[in-house]
């Protein structure tokens, strides 16, 4: 991701992002969107397994990143303003629960869409919006938060995701044996 201040800006990068660019996107799709000042500086990430709330994360932006990738792998070393010790980039937001009125939307959205696990990424602003701007598929959980899960007693994504699967092979399941109904010798 790349942030532009200004359609000038934006406008002399254009090429790198076109076909033969320095840029140029693998799938051939480059996706411009408008920069939302978040009230705060976070934005949150709400998960969601079987097309149910699972948790929202707080995700630090302090430091002006764009990488909201939960997972070890995507973590980029960040330190508090002048401490030099390293900061929690997520945590989790008691405050969203399912009864959270864009949780119950997101929901809705989710199941109509076809969408069973998902992380939805919004921003609150200065006037009170929330505006959700990205739906990710392919989502990771973070280390940290999901170890916090299991000490506080609650189920962690990969149980609710294995849960999940189950519950869906299940249905998909001959409903009977498959030798029910063969000859007997």
């Amino acid at each position: 991701m790349r942030r532009f201040d200004s359609h000038a800006e934006l406008e002399s990068a254009a090429d790198d992002f076109g076909p033969g660019g320095a840029n140029e996107p693998i799938d051939g799709i480059s996706l411009i969107q408008e920069y939302v000042q978040p009230a705060q500086p976070f934005i949150t990430r709400a998960e969601f397994i079987g097309g149910r709330f699972h948790y929202a994360v707080r995700v630090d932006i302090s430091d002006g990143s764009f990488e909201l990738c939960p997972a070890d792998a995507c973590e980029i070393p960040r330190t508090e303003a002048g401490s030099g010790a390293a900061a929690a980039p997520f945590a989790r937001r008691e405050e969203i629960t399912a009864s959270t009125p864009l949780v119950g939307h997101l929901e809705e959205l989710l199941n109509d869409l076809g969408i069973a696990i998902a992380g939805v990424e919004f921003i609150e602003t200065g006037d009170g919006r929330r505006v959700v701007y990205d739906i990710n598929t392919n989502t990771n959980y973070n280390p940290a938060v999901e170890a916090a899960e299991q000490l506080a007693g609650r189920s962690p994504a990969v149980d609710r995701i294995a849960a999940y699967v189950a519950g869906q092979l299940a249905e998909a399941a001959p409903r009977t044996s498959p030798l029910a109904g063969s000859a007997s010798r």
